[in-house]
């Protein structure tokens, strides 16, 4: 029983260390990516995202509609980031997202289901990855299938890149 306990201790201790180095690949992946701004051209499906930040497009659709194409952005912005503040209110922390919240339901009538949604979905980013401190995470995403990117991905996505612009600059001299 006893060299039974001690296996699983010895287990345990190497699936911590695994984890750790994973994160850790996971962190330099995201310095990479952040470093190789404007290296790849066009969409890219692999690269970094703000978990919990706001997605600031609904803003600026339901801002063009309700204030015209001048002010929309502006107004939009405003908006986006007073709600972003939001978010990060320890004073409104509900563990549930109940569409019945008081805020949420007056943002809802107020700007309509785009801006509504997109709230949430940063709302729920947040409890995901960083409930107790209540700010953005980066995170090495895969735009394409709009989930977390395994490792496997981003190394593929990389060395495809690096390929097609060792290609490129061949045919540049």
């Amino acid at each position: 029983m006893g060299d039974l306990e001690d296996m699983i201790q010895t287990l345990v201790v190497k699936e911590r260390e695994s984890n750790d180095e994973l994160q850790e690949t996971r962190k330099e992946l995201i310095k990479v990516f952040k470093g190789m701004k404007g290296m790849f051209s066009g969409h890219t499906n692999i690269g970094v995202k703000r978990m919990g930040e706001i997605d600031s497009k609904p803003f600026l659709d339901a801002c063009k509609v309700k204030y015209g194409s001048e002010e929309a952005q502006i107004k939009a912005s405003e908006l986006c980031s007073m709600w972003q503040e939001e978010l990060k209110n320890p004073a409104w922390h509900p563990e549930v997202i109940n569409e019945n919240d008081k805020k949420l339901k007056t943002l809802k009538a107020e700007w309509g289901i785009g801006i509504f949604d997109a709230v949430v979905a940063a709302f729920m980013e947040l409890n995901e990855y960083n409930p107790r401190g209540r700010y953005e995470v980066n995170e090495l995403w895969n735009f394409k299938d709009n989930k977390k990117a395994t490792l496997k991905e981003v190394i593929s996505y990389i060395l495809k890149n690096l390929k097609s612009l060792k290609r490129k600059r061949g045919h540049d001299n």
